[in-house]
């Protein structure tokens, strides 16, 4: 049994919520998106994703 991952990368986030990965990409640079950048790498918290989403369901992206 695969053990689920707690931490994501753009493609992985995107798949998890259903989305593509040029709107999870421009996500990641909103204000207070729960996301870690090191050069290129993004890495994104699952709960804290979930959290974010919740908290954020009638924002609209540009």
């Amino acid at each position: 049994m695969k053990e689920k991952n707690n931490y994501f990368n753009i493609k992985e986030a995107a798949e998890y919520m259903g989305i593509n990965t040029k709107l999870m990409s421009k996500m990641t640079h909103l204000d207070g998106f729960p996301c870690m950048r090191s050069k290129r790498v993004v890495i994104i918290q699952r709960e804290a994703l979930d959290k974010w989403f919740v908290d954020n369901s009638n924002r609209f992206i540009k």
